[in-house]
């Protein structure tokens, strides 16, 4: 069964497998060690339900000599028995951990892994370079609609490239690349010297210089991943007052990146920590992050890239949730835009049956209105889709204003796969789809310059739709529509009563002439069921 069968089919599922599970995952990385919670319904739904992280530096002075030091032990010893703890607490036992590019490079790694084993009982695989690329790109996979292109995962201690065609992985890279090795090898002075940025701007160069498979072609794309990738991203949305809190899909140019790290390269590490978006304990190894990220950018001849917020801990996860796959099916859904909206609808348990039945009547609506008297077109058919099933997951928080809640859920929880520009469109559609006249208000700057008019019509489709299921009995079949410049004729394919939908729609037929410029006639014709 493929991923995305798994997901969104529940006859299959059985009642005992419906039980939430939860997993730990422990990143034990060259600056920061995390561990997050997933909870998960096995082959149905999953969502992150905590995090701790905490900084070790456990690359700190490799850059020197490839040896963990006393300190940095220390440190990540105290971080993995805060998380045994945590784990034990809260009744976590399938927990899987991970050590990266420190630990790996490390010479005394066996015998600090079996003292973390000793302390805490957690025992960490150690990934090699493949093996982190690997993860990255499951996540990458299972959250963008990355196809070909390549995805960048950049830590404290190393960077990863892969690169990906037709969703596949066919070359991978490790290089000792990360911001803290980077910094420390290069950047010493505070704040850091032109020589000392042109020597690692070099050493960057001649590191990527071999790869000759890292080369934007027609059709490819860069997918970014990891702190500093975020960091930048952050950044980058504070400088213009972006308005969703979300960095997942933003699109980062390569003019930002190099516009902060000309920034970053004029600061004291203590002025960096003032800079609006900056985490504090990042400030020391930020700006050796923007110029690798910039270099890499630059090497690819990548304008922009798409920021990824998932990474290694998820992808680990995926390959649980999935089972390990193979080369000849790799574990990741199939379509990761409907993956995500079904995974949300399952989340804020959805009323099925209604919502699939909404967004049929939706889709068929839309296809039946000549292109010549719509704003949209089939490139917004995934967003009618989108909006139809969710726009009324509002009401598991309360059915009053739920339109308002549904909202809400959905920009903050996100729609991995959907840009931040659909993700607003799907958004507003379901804020109005009870009633109101659509504003896009503080989400206007992500919206394009005919969005205005197509949301408008978006809107009234779905509010229509909503009121010919308004008995929620799929009384109404089908929608045949017939339209010519002034008028719409609406026959409803009714195999029950016919009162309620025609006194529901009856309501919003203005709004149809508002959004369309066409009066509506609407018209039952009862069918056998």
């Amino acid at each position: 069964m493929n991923a995305f069968k798994q997901l969104s089919d529940l006859s299959a599922i059985g009642e005992a497998s419906r039980e939430p599970r939860s997993m730990a995952i422990i990143d034990m990385g060259s600056n920061t060690w995390r561990l997050i919670v997933v909870e998960y319904v096995p082959s149905l739904s999953f969502k992150v339900t905590d995090e701790i992280q905490e900084q070790v530096r456990m690359g700190e002075g490799m850059a020197e000599l490839p040896v963990l030091r006393p300190a940095a032990m220390d440190r990540g010893a105290r971080a993995a028995q805060i998380y045994a703890a945590f784990c034990a607490s809260s009744g976590i036992h399938e927990i899987h951990a991970a050590a990266t590019s420190a630990i790996r490079d490390a010479q005394n790694q066996k015998r600090y892994l079996a003292r973390i084993e000793k302390e805490t009982g957690i025992q960490a695989r150690v990934l090699s370079g493949e093996e982190e690329a690997y993860y990255g790109y499951l996540a990458a996979m299972n959250s963008t609609t990355l196809a070909n292109g390549f995805v960048l995962d950049m830590g404290g201690g190393s960077l990863q490239l892969t690169r990906v065609e037709d969703r596949r992985p066919v070359a991978s890279v490790s290089f000792p690349l990360g911001s803290v090795r980077a910094t420390e090898g290069f950047l010493k002075s505070d704040p850091a010297t032109p020589k000392e940025i042109t020597a690692l701007t070099e050493h960057v160069r001649a590191q990527l210089k071999s790869l000759d498979w890292y080369k934007r072609e027609d059709g490819m794309s860069l997918v970014g991943e990891g702190g500093n990738v975020r960091l930048l991203a952050r950044l980058a949305q504070r400088r213009q007052n972006y308005p969703l809190d979300i960095l997942h899909g933003f699109t980062l140019s390569y003019g930002q990146v190099f516009s902060l790290r000309d920034e970053l390269a004029k600061l004291t590490v203590a002025m960096r920590r003032r800079v609006p978006g900056m985490k504090a304990e990042r400030a020391d190894i930020s700006l050796a992050g923007a110029v690798v990220v910039q270099e890499v950018m630059r090497r690819g001849d990548f304008s922009e890239l798409t920021v990824c917020s998932q990474g290694m801990r998820e992808g680990i996860f995926y390959e649980q949730f999935f089972g390990a796959g193979g080369d000849e099916a790799p574990p990741m859904f199939e379509q990761v835009r409907r993956a995500s909206v079904l995974n949300l609808c399952h989340l804020y348990r959805f009323q099925e049956n209604h919502a699939e039945h909404i967004a049929h009547l939706v889709l068929s609506m839309a296809r039946q209105i000549p292109a010549h008297l719509r704003e949209f077109t089939e490139d917004d058919f995934d967003v009618l889709w989108a909006a139809s099933m969710l726009h009324d997951i509002g009401v598991s928080i309360d059915y009053h204003d739920h339109h308002r809640h549904g909202a809400y859920l959905i920009l903050n929880a996100g729609l991995p796969g959907y840009t931040h520009r659909e993700l607003a469109l799907i958004a507003l559609m379901v804020r109005y789809h009870r009633k109101g006249t659509p504003d896009a208000d503080d989400l206007s700057p992500l919206l394009a310059p005919n969005d205005d008019a197509r949301l408008v019509q978006m809107v009234a489709l779905l509010r229509l739709a909503e009121q010919i299921d308004r008995a929620r009995d799929g009384g109404v079949r089908d929608v045949t529509l017939t339209c010519t410049d002034t008028v719409a004729r609406m026959q409803l394919m009714v195999t029950g009563d016919e009162h309620v939908p025609l006194w529901a729609v009856e309501r919003h037929r203005d709004f149809f002439t508002q959004a369309f410029g066409m009066a509506l006639d609407v018209i039952p014709v009862p069918v056998d069921e």
